[in-house]
């Protein structure tokens, strides 16, 4: 039996284990930024990251704890078990796309503990309810632990944040207030509070007293000892907040406390927060106006199709997993292709974020890697990114007066988004190569591929997202009824595809990158012989001939692995600084030879484009957390959002690393409703191409577009394809846009 279910709604799921092969974490966040990782036990990080990608990080080791002690019997535990690992009854963890909840029974008292972050501001708030369901008074003592950081700024050596902070007692926030006095801080809001709506019996803000000189959150000495807090303030040294309320309860009798942790520019601010949440019942209100917000954040996109782990993932789960992209990335490449996807449930914030995008490219028309942390190394592919963003924006709003907004350069002046998106274009038929190919730089895409030894070596991938590039710059050109830049960039297309063409086809399949010292992802090559991206993007992008179109399937389909496609094969055995970084990591992991669940997804856009739904939909299938591919009990992955990759290698075959912070996610949205489904924006409105399996004989789904609703039917039929709107047949299939707030039903008759 599995340890997790899906609520009718699907705005939850249930864990009913505490034993799981790992962590399985929910995010929660509001919209300025302030976010928190909250486990299955509750324990996790919290910090806030603001627009101009400041870091602040609340605490460390995720020291987010709660201890509950009988006093009578001396017997300690918490709430989800860890980090005392005592064993509770009942135990169940509700992670809803709006908060967590756990809660289990021990010794007679029934406890929970529900996190939720409100809509707005830059705190967490816990609600602890405590029941006593036997015979006799239980005498509780009840500690809400947590430590200060502060920290995620850079600053002179030496100058450490610890050395500036100052936690003590505060009698009017009933609680912990940490006060720092850094130099460097970016803004004034590197403070800490916690604080509980109940009288305190006793606080520490040392977190020795607590845990003992040698003890730690799993072992704390006063706890388990039966002692209190001793009211201790605390400068420098292990500093935390530690509050202590006693509860007695009758039986039957059931307590409610509240708690607020988190981070503000004065004691003041937090003294206001905590006055203001708990006061009557401020906190349910504001906890049903938050689950509202984000439920309907994700309404404008929904599916029902012949496949329960889609329909699970893909209904609120994904679009929850790509904002969280949103917010916890900092980066050109990375949210270029994030709101692409956001676009389809959420296009102004995606707007929002193109545009910061820009904000960060170069005159040169080049842009940063990261902003978060700043990465000014010469990654090859930006530009194409920005190219890719913008156009997919015009195709969803359609609105090109976008060009005449005036954005900013990293490296100063400013600019019309029309002139960013020209320097781009401009950017990358300049870095062309002595065979008509995008040089390749530091890296494309693949970070990790790192062709030290030639600095002229030119990117395959990147060469062919280009050509996809100006074929959308030529249609946007024409558009804006210019006429001679159009035939300008379809004559740079035609030049480009003919030289990946001339170069870079290997007989069977293209090359990954071309290079004096050896090309890469060939017959001949050393080590790995083909990469699955220039064959995905060679279609994508129109690039291969006609026909080669077979031999490049032939050549994808033969690199099918248990979890997905990996991303090139064989793995590299050895060092070298010809292939970088990815030949540094052990064969089968990552980008050497492991199963990288966003190249994986590329395909399966490709496979809907080439008709491919059966194809399509078991690559999708084998991205999909916990599918018959790639159970939790071999990946140990949640089963409720997207990885980043699965491992190829012997000695962890199967395993999943890093889960929520990928763009697999948002390609895999792409891929079903796009790629599959076949509802893709496009510059005259909703363009219908589905690309179903023979299995799959209806489907319904539902798509919000340029403020219209569009509530669309799949039927298989045996007869003609044509589709319906609103009871009217239309011609082609492009679906007509209806106005803000109307809504047209579809029927596609496939």
């Amino acid at each position: 039996m599995k340890p997790y279910k899906y609520t009718k709604d699907n705005n939850s799921v249930i864990i009913n284990c505490t034993n799981l092969p790992k962590d399985w974490c929910n995010y929660l966040w509001s919209e300025q930024g302030y976010i928190g990782r909250f486990t299955q036990a509750g324990h996790g990080e919290s910090y806030a990251i603001d627009d101009k990608a400041n870091l602040c990080e609340l605490n460390s080791n995720e020291s987010r704890y709660i201890y509950l002690r009988d006093n009578n019997s001396g017997s300690c535990w918490n709430i989800g078990e860890a980090p005392l690992m005592e064993p509770v009854n009942e135990f169940e963890c509700e992670h809803n796309v709006a908060f967590t909840k756990i809660s289990s029974k021990k010794n007679d008292i029934r406890g929970s503990v529900r996190y939720f972050i409100p809509n707005t501001g830059y705190y967490e708030v816990w609600t602890v309810t405590l029941k006593n369901e036997g015979a006799k008074s239980i005498d509780l003592s009840m500690f809400s632990v947590v430590d200060f950081r502060l920290e995620g700024f850079k600053y002179p050596r030496y100058h450490e944040m610890e050395r500036t902070l100052n936690a003590t007692y505060n009698k009017h926030l009933n609680g912990i207030y940490c006060k720092s006095a850094h130099h460097y801080a970016p803004h004034s809001r590197y403070n800490g509070f916690l604080a509980s709506s109940e009288p305190i019996f006793a606080s520490d803000a040392h977190l020795k007293p607590f845990t003992g000189g040698t003890g730690s959150f799993a072992r704390p000495k006063m706890l388990l000892s039966g002692g209190n807090c001793t009211n201790t303030d605390r400068a420098c040294y292990n500093i935390g907040g530690v509050l202590q309320n006693n509860i007695l309860l009758a039986p039957g009798e059931k307590k409610e406390i509240h708690l607020i942790y988190g981070m503000a520019e004065s004691e003041n601010e937090a003294i206001t927060v905590c006055e203001k949440m708990f006061a009557g019942d401020t906190i349910s209100k504001v906890l049903t106006e938050t689950i509202k917000i984000v439920e309907n954040k994700y309404n404008n996109l929904t599916c029902e199709i012949p496949n329960e782990r889609f329909n699970q993932l893909m209904n609120k789960w994904v679009q929850k997993q790509v904002d969280f992209c949103m917010v916890g990335k900092k980066g050109v490449r990375d949210n270029a292709q994030i709101t692409s996807a956001i676009l389809m449930y959420n296009p102004q914030r995606a707007k929002n974020e193109i545009l910061e995008i820009l904000r960060h490219q170069y005159k040169s028309g080049n842009a940063v890697l990261t902003w978060l942390p700043l990465d000014e190394e010469r990654y090859s592919d930006q530009p194409f990114w920005i190219i890719f963003s913008i156009s997919e924006l015009l195709k969803e709003t359609g609105d090109f007066s976008v060009f005449d907004e005036v954005i900013e350069y990293q490296d100063g002046g400013e600019g019309t988004v029309l002139e960013h998106l020209k320097a781009a274009v401009n950017r990358l038929l300049d870095d062309r190569g002595k065979n008509g190919l995008v040089k390749i730089f530091h890296a494309d895409w693949n970070d990790s591929l790192n062709i030290k030894d030639d600095p002229e070596a030119e990117s395959v991938m990147l060469s062919l997202q280009f050509c996809l590039a100006l074929q959308e710059m030529v249609k946007i050109s024409q558009t804006l009824g210019d006429t001679a830049y159009a035939q300008k960039l379809q004559a740079d297309y035609e030049e480009v595809k003919k030289a990946i063409n001339a170069s870079a086809w290997d007989g069977d399949y293209y090359a990954r990158a071309l290079s004096d010292k050896g090309n890469v992802g060939v017959k001949s090559s050393e080590g790995s012989k083909i990469y699955l991206n220039p064959q995905v993007w060679s279609l994508l992008s129109d690039v291969c001939e006609e026909n080669n179109i077979e031999k490049v399937l032939a050549a994808i389909d033969g690199m099918e692995h248990d979890f997905g496609f990996p991303i090139n094969t064989p793995p590299y055995e050895n060092y070298s600084d010809h292939f970088g970084r990815m030949s540094l990591m052990a064969p089968g992991l990552y980008e050497n030879g492991g199963v990288y669940c966003h190249a994986s997804a590329f395909k399966v856009m490709m496979d809907g484009k080439m008709g491919r739904g059966e194809e399509a939909v078991r690559t999708l299938s084998k991205l999909t957390p916990d599918s018959k591919y790639n159970p939790y009990t071999l990946s140990e992955t949640e089963p409720y959002v997207f990885t980043n990759c699965y491992a190829i290698h012997p000695n962890a075959y199967g395993k999943a690393d890093r889960s929520w912070i990928t763009g697999t996610s948002a390609w895999c949205m792409k891929g079903l409703y796009e790629g599959i489904l076949g509802i893709y924006k496009d510059y005259d409105g909703l363009r219908i191409a589905p690309a179903f399996p023979p299995d799959w004989n209806s489907a319904k789904a539902t798509r919000v577009f340029r403020g219209g609703k569009y509530i669309i039917e799949y039927k298989r039929t045996s007869g003609e394809k044509y589709i319906e709107m609103n009871n009217q047949r239309i011609a082609g299939n492009i679906l007509p846009t209806i106005k803000p707030g109307e809504t047209a039903r579809v029927v596609i008759f496939f």
